[in-house]
């Protein structure tokens, strides 16, 4: 489109033609259309709006500020919010020419000017921003000096703000937290001087911000100040402090300070803003003391899980870290539900024998969701000297969970003898997962006798029990003389069974004997579709030519998931001899079969699989056509390297 069209365009009255006037205005930089673009900006539609300020960034350059700037005039809040954002992108490189803006007659130019050149991000801005920032006689167009300073962060500006600190109040909050971005090293005698000079509000912005900036030669002087101090001002200087020196780090301190600070840390505790009260925290919980431990603890416990649930497991981990208190034994003894929850939480973190001991002394008198927390610290921190109070849990708990996790333990330290009394019956719990951790708590435990109970159990006519011993004796794998009674469970009636003792059979890998893939490749032929995937399974696992005939022999299964994992079995190889057998499969009539043989094919490569590839792009499936490309690709791309 030329530029008379386009002209023509955002001389018409209708949105629709300025609209796309401007956009083609916009992608050929035409200045010429300038005018008109800014003369549009008069019509109330956010849409033609949207494209002219895209064309007007587009355009870009000394002749876009140039139009835009009258806009900053106007009295429509819109058009003036949009000449703001124009003049802040394009006139990141024109500073010189933006900072007339600073010396305009109305004091709101100066405002939005001090706020377009702070937007920048040019070194050139500081100098200009500093002399409104101190020569400026309207407080707000200092306000934003401060500010845009503060936003382009350059240290060259920590002079100029130094000096502010001594303006109107309005000036020196946004002077504070310009230093606070600026972080000059300089600025921290000026904040401290400024500090005594201003009132309460000002002065806890000041601390605040000494605490941002990280320069630790800004403590002694806030320790000092701290006894003067008071309510909110005195819990800001403590956090600053903490800040600034750490919260193990005060004990360094001289002792009458650091006293005084832990007074003013106590204190701090019932300030409502958190950031305080975790300084606070850091500070009392390395001072390893009672009174602190119960006083952060009372603190944990008026938390509302829903919303401070990450800071609970803050606290409750540092409270960890101070170590073992009376008070935790006390909350467990009286406490209501939600505190003795927090106790176990923080006595399963104590590296202290106490810790074990109580949560075993108490355990029978916790509710049971408590239980389940301390049942599962107690089974990562007990050892064999506690496999009796484990056992008791068996005698006296019905929980589920609870069951759970002292089998867990119990599979690691109990003897062998315990086994048959106490765990063997949760093989038949009502709860699955229950019988899952009995079943391995059993195979954890390899002995003779178990093995022989579970050899026994494959006869036994509970299908159930049959499935659980054929599970259970995968792990004496190792024992040579285990397959034939693995083998046995191949002629199972029940298809669930066969299928375990394929999978116990295969167990091995690669290092299966060629007995034990004879007996995987018989089940090649069991009428149970999930029989023939589990020996297809293991058979994939292992290496030779007898065992790739087999999987061969499978390509021909009526089941396509059969057929299906056997051609992925085969591609995995990355054998190209096997190309012409997977390419029968291009002809199957499932396109799941079909796409899975094109993909083994790819893992194949080379010019076998090719050959075979190719044609399959005239294939009247388009998935079928899709896959045949990228595997294509993939094939020529090796081909190429």
């Amino acid at each position: 489109m030329d530029e008379q069209q386009i002209l023509s365009m955002l001389e018409s009255d209708n949105p629709d033609d300025i609209r796309e006037g401007a956009y083609e205005a916009g992608d050929a930089g035409l200045e010429s259309a300038l005018p008109l673009l800014v003369q549009k900006l008069s019509i109330p539609n956010p849409g033609l709006h949207e494209a002219i300020d895209l064309a007007l960034r587009k355009i870009g350059g000394r002749p876009v500020i140039f139009a835009v700037i009258p806009m900053l005039r106007s009295e429509d809040a819109p058009v003036r919010n949009l000449a703001m954002d124009v003049l802040r992108e394009v006139g990141r490189n024109e500073v010189s020419m933006l900072s007339e803006l600073l010396n305009d007659e109305d004091a709101d130019i100066r405002i939005f000017g001090a706020d377009i050149i702070g937007a920048t991000g040019s070194a050139l801005a500081v100098p200009l921003l500093s002399h409104s920032l101190l020569y400026d006689p309207e407080v707000n167009v200092r306000y934003q000096a401060a500010v845009s300073l503060g936003n382009l962060a350059y240290p060259e500006a920590a002079p100029a703000l130094n000096k502010a600190l001594k303006d109107d109040e309005w000036v020196r909050f946004a002077v504070i937290e310009a230093l606070t971005k600026v972080k000059a090293e300089s600025s921290v005698g000026a904040l401290l001087m400024a500090l005594d000079k201003s009132s309460e509000l000002v002065a806890a912005n000041i601390v605040e911000a000494l605490g941002e900036m990280g320069y630790i030669k800004a403590a002694p002087m806030l320790i000092k100040r701290l006894p003067q101090s008071s309510g909110p001002l005195a819990d800001k200087i403590v956090r600053a402090i903490v800040q600034l020196v750490g919260g193990k780090s005060l004990k360094l301190l001289d002792k009458n300070e650091y006293d005084t600070l832990l007074q003013y840390m106590f204190a701090a505790l019932n300030n409502e803003d958190t950031q305080i009260q975790d300084a606070a925290i850091a500070g009392l919980s390395a001072a390893h003391e009672e009174k602190y431990f119960r006083a952060i603890f009372a603190l944990l416990c008026g938390l509302d899980p829903d919303k401070d649930l990450e800071r609970m497991q803050y606290i409750a981990e540092t409270l960890a870290g101070m170590g073992y208190y009376p008070a935790l034994e006390e909350s467990l003894l009286g406490g209501d539900d939600k505190t003795r929850q927090l106790a176990v939480d923080i006595l399963s973190h104590i590296d202290d024998p106490r810790a074990v001991s109580i949560l075993k002394d108490n355990f029978g008198i916790l509710p049971r969701d408590v239980q389940r927390s301390a049942i599962n610290a107690l089974a990562s921190r007990c050892g064999h000297a506690d496999v009796d109070f484990f056992v008791d849990v068996l005698d006296r708990v019905r929980d589920g969970s609870i069951i759970k996790s002292a089998l867990y333990f119990l599979g690691k330290n109990m003897e062998v003898g315990l086994i048959d009394e106490k765990v063997w019956p949760f093989l038949l719990h009502d709860y699955q997962d229950v019988q899952e951790a009995a079943l391995n708590a059993i195979m954890s435990v390899r002995a003779p006798g178990i093995r022989e109970r579970l050899i026994a159990m494959t006869q036994d006519e509970a299908e159930l029990k049959r499935r659980i011993a054929y599970y259970a004796l995968r792990s004496y794998n190792d024992d040579a003389d285990i397959v034939p009674y693995l083998a046995v469970g191949l002629r199972d009636d029940f298809p669930e069974v066969r299928r375990i003792a394929v999978e116990s059979l295969g167990n091995g890998g690669l290092g299966l004997t060629p007995e034990r893939i004879a007996y995987l490749a018989s089940c090649l032929e069991d009428e149970d579709r999930d029989v023939r995937l589990a020996s297809v399974d293991a058979l994939g696992l292992c290496a030779g030519a007898e065992v790739e005939r087999y999987l061969i022999r499978g390509l021909r299964d009526p089941d396509p998931w059969v057929r299906t994992r056997c051609v992925e079995s085969l591609g995995r190889r990355h054998d190209q001899a096997l190309a012409p057998e997977l390419a029968k499969l291009l002809e199957d009539e499932q396109p799941l079969v079909v796409i899975k043989t094109i993909e083994s094919l790819a893992e194949l490569g080379g010019g076998a699989s090719f050959k075979y590839l190719l044609p399959l792009m005239e294939h009247p499936d388009s998935e079928v056509q899709r896959v045949a490309a990228e595997c294509i690709e993939k094939i020529r791309h090796i081909a190429e390297e």
